[in-house]
């Protein structure tokens, strides 16, 4: 499991380690059973940060000091995705020209306003959730928001259809106990933090997630990388939503 973290580290965030993992291929497929505590872990570094916020600024600023933090520790990894997903999506172009718009490194409008979305979402959500929760709620909240990337990404390892050439190819093939694994994790941490509410926030992730794998594999045959990694942002997002709907509404 060390080595696990060690190659999702160093994979994930722009942490040095200076460590040579052998064989990576084999290991990514055969650890993603660790994929979601590799989250949890994540999102404890930043949601203590976010703590710590929280002694000098106001809860919404601390909010929005911890979505700092995850673009500078992640170097925006699956924003990156997200940005080259929604250019190719919303280009109303054939699926060739699509994944060619996908490829393309530069930032396109779409790209643009999808970040933009993502960040006034977030920041608006977790403002009105700092009015709501106690502050350990909140820390753990913002854990849970990190690690919620990782839970939506491994959902798509099932029989996973991938249309590319890839690094993202090292996710097909991965076995379907070692999914379940990750998501029983993620289960128990939600369950044990933010309860009843937080349980049926992932049930609805676990549907938008199902939505999404089914429309991208039909418009595109398959899956790539940018559309994975775009598919952890939408997981948080679409968690986030749910879950501030339930506290407002219910308590």
């Amino acid at each position: 499991m060390l080595k696990a973290m060690i190659l999702f580290t160093q994979f994930f965030t722009r942490i040095s380690i200076p460590i040579e993992i052998p064989d990576v291929t084999n290991k990514f497929k055969t650890n993603i059973q660790y994929f979601t505590f590799f989250g949890l872990l994540l999102g404890t570094l930043e949601a203590l940060l976010f703590w710590g916020a929280t002694f000098i600024f106001p809860v919404w600023f601390s909010w929005i000091v911890y979505l700092i933090f995850d673009g500078l520790i992640t170097g925006g990894f699956h924003l990156d995705a997200l940005a080259d997903t929604a250019d190719g999506l919303f280009s109303s172009r054939t699926t060739d020209r699509i994944r060619e718009i996908m490829k393309d490194s530069r930032l396109g409008t779409m790209g643009s306003l999808a970040l933009l979305y993502f960040y006034m979402v977030m920041v608006g959500l977790g403002s009105i959730l700092g009015q709501s929760l106690p502050i350990w709620q909140m820390v753990g909240l913002a854990a849970i928001t990190t690690m919620m990337t990782k839970t939506g990404i491994s959902l798509l390892f099932y029989k996973m259809v991938y249309a590319g050439n890839g690094l993202a190819s090292i996710w097909t093939g991965v076995a379907t106990w070692r999914i379940i694994v990750a998501q029983l994790f993620s289960i128990l941490i939600i369950g044990s933090i933010l309860k009843i509410s937080g349980l049926i926030s992932y049930i609805v992730v676990l549907i938008t997630v199902y939505w999404y794998r089914h429309h991208i594999i039909h418009l595109l045959g398959g899956l790539s990388g940018d559309t994975i990694g775009a598919s952890g942002v939408i997981s948080q997002v679409a968690f986030l939503f749910i879950y501030t709907i339930l506290i407002r509404v219910v308590g």
